[in-house]
């Protein structure tokens, strides 16, 4: 083998190699490149794809349900973390409640500004990681959907939960949805390699990408690993997701301070199916 081709096999080699379980974390990234993130908020803004958001006619049944079951009206605080381009958070504010949407994202963040404005609703929307967010506000329920707790890892969601339970009023609730075993049990191991792979997503510039989807049986996570090669850069890009069964994550909502924990199927009051892809939790620390 001559140096060139055993380095390019190095290479290769590196490239689909196994990481070791959230090892490598990268998600701040997505959401504040400037490319993608324009990408992001196109997909966001489809009414027709479920890739970053829901589809609108879910989007309108979500908002419908929380608004009814958490009695969302004039003077109700909401949180949403993670709130993108707003789909949620300027429907919860036509109800009169008081509503925050945290987000990594400028570019989502500044869209969800003008829309709200649009509409002639004040919603207060902070450029901020959740993880890290600290305010005196009290909410009476923080909302987080699209699975989002299942993107990080073990440390990340302790963090995450113990700012959700100082940010929450007494009988305040955490609702959000997450990803199930069904949904693991249709990854299949791959590796794909494409010129502007994915239609240039990754880059507005020139670049190679190899995509290489992992399976982790014990833990029950996948990983979807991006290397993205242009001329002058080289970046990988780590979309971690751990799969719960119901009893998993009520327990780590227990271990967490949450004592009372509702399994529902998703985020539009459905009974839960264990057949299900996904379902959701609400979560409280008392009774209420």
């Amino acid at each position: 083998m001559t140096g060139a081709a055993s380095f390019v096999f190095g290479e290769l080699r590196a490239v689909n190699a196994r990481p070791g379980v959230f090892s490598v974390v990268t998600t701040p990234e997505l959401w504040t490149d400037e490319h993608i993130s324009g990408r992001m908020l196109a997909a966001h803004l489809d009414p027709h794809l479920d890739s970053a958001s829901n589809r609108i006619d879910v989007v309108e049944r979500v908002s419908a349900w929380l608004v009814d079951r958490f009695d969302l009206r004039d003077g109700r605080r909401v949180a949403d973390f993670g709130c993108g381009p707003g789909l949620y958070t300027g429907r919860i504010a036509r109800t009169g409640a008081r509503v925050t949407g945290l987000d990594l994202s400028r570019r989502s963040l500044d869209h969800a500004v003008t829309a709200a404005r649009e509409d002639g609703r004040t919603i207060r929307y902070l450029c901020q990681d959740y993880l890290s967010y600290r305010d005196a506000e009290r909410y009476d329920l923080v909302l987080m959907v699209m699975r989002d707790y299942c993107a990080l890892a073990p440390a990340a969601r302790r963090a995450l939960l113990r700012t959700v339970r100082e940010h929450l009023a007494d009988g305040g609730a955490f609702a959000f949805d997450v990803d199930a075993p069904p949904a693991f049990d249709a990854v299949e191991e791959r590796a794909v390699y494409a010129p502007s792979l994915m239609d240039g997503f990754w880059s507005a510039r020139p670049y190679f990408g190899f995509h290489n989807t992992f399976r982790y049986e014990r833990a029950r996570v996948s990983l979807d690993k991006y290397e993205i090669v242009e001329e002058e850069r080289r970046r990988t890009f780590y979309n971690w997701v751990r799969y719960f069964t119901p009893a998993e994550l009520t327990a780590e909502l227990n271990g967490a301070g949450f004592t009372a924990v509702d399994i529902l199927g998703d985020l539009t009051g459905a009974r839960y199916d264990p057949g299900a892809p996904l379902f959701a939790a609400v979560a409280r620390t008392g009774s209420g």
